[in-house]
């Protein structure tokens, strides 16, 4: 048996491993079938869809976020429904800090919503700590959060 045989086992798992964390690392965020708003408190967007029939069907309109007193970030904007019809939904929102990384929020859940055809619902949201600067609203249909 090659002594060396051992070392050269341990040595390509550690950069098969390395290589994996490397590429997990760099690989862009998988929105599935959601699609996501990413907000900062200085008021720039972006909107990520990954389900193009609801994006057509809920728009997210008028964005606005202030500092409250306590330094926590309050954001509020309106979701639209353009068709005539009942739309239902689920939504949620992520958290960030200054550096991208999540904030510990204990109230994350998906929360289930029907719209009526052609309304406007605003939703206003408070970040759990003043260290949060930026938002991630994510929506998706009902029954991928069932």
């Amino acid at each position: 048996m090659d002594p060396k045989r051992p070392f050269r086992t341990v040595l390509t798992l550690a950069l098969g491993a390395a290589t994996a964390a490397a590429v997990a690392c760099t690989s862009p965020q998988r929105t599935g079938s959601a699609n996501q708003v990413v907000g900062t408190s200085d008021g720039a967007m972006e909107e990520i869809v990954g389900n193009a029939r609801l994006a057509r069907q809920l728009e997210i309109q008028n964005p606005r976020s202030r500092r409250l007193d306590d330094g926590r970030l309050e954001v509020e904007f309106d979701l639209q429904n353009t068709t005539s019809s009942t739309l239902e939904f689920a939504w949620s929102v992520l958290w960030y800090d200054r550096d991208g990384f999540r904030v510990d929020d204990s109230t994350y859940h998906w929360r289930p919503t029907t719209l009526g055809g052609d309304a406007v619902s605003t939703l206003k949201l408070v970040s759990p700590t003043p260290e949060s600067d930026q938002w991630r609203l994510q929506v998706t249909s009902p029954d991928e959060v069932r």
